[in-house]
């Protein structure tokens, strides 16, 4: 059951729907994992707008999705060959006995 959380980001507050009680946990820790860049951000350059340093978060936490998505579909690639490989190898062994 949808339950409605209140997340502050960048000292605002935004009320959202969680639909399951891991996805409000998730929620929760994307809205920390995203005021801890921020502040780092705010510490490195402290006289840029924060919708800069909203944006420079932004693009961070996308590139590191884009990076694991390449690196899952990497791995599921590397997988699937191996997979194939087994299967053979496998009916190889039945076809010579």
């Amino acid at each position: 059951m949808a339950q409605k959380i209140t997340l502050n980001i960048a000292n605002q507050n935004f009320t959202v729907n969680a639909e399951t009680p891991e996805m409000e946990s998730m929620m929760r820790f994307a809205a920390e994992d995203i005021n801890k860049m921020l502040l780092r951000y705010d510490e490195k350059y402290p006289s840029r707008p924060l919708l800069e340093k909203v944006i420079f978060v932004l693009l961070t936490q996308t590139v590191s999705r884009l990076q694991s998505q390449k690196k899952f579909n990497d791995v599921s690639s590397e997988n699937e060959k191996l997979l194939s490989e087994l299967g053979a190898y496998l009916k190889d062994i039945e076809n010579n006995r």
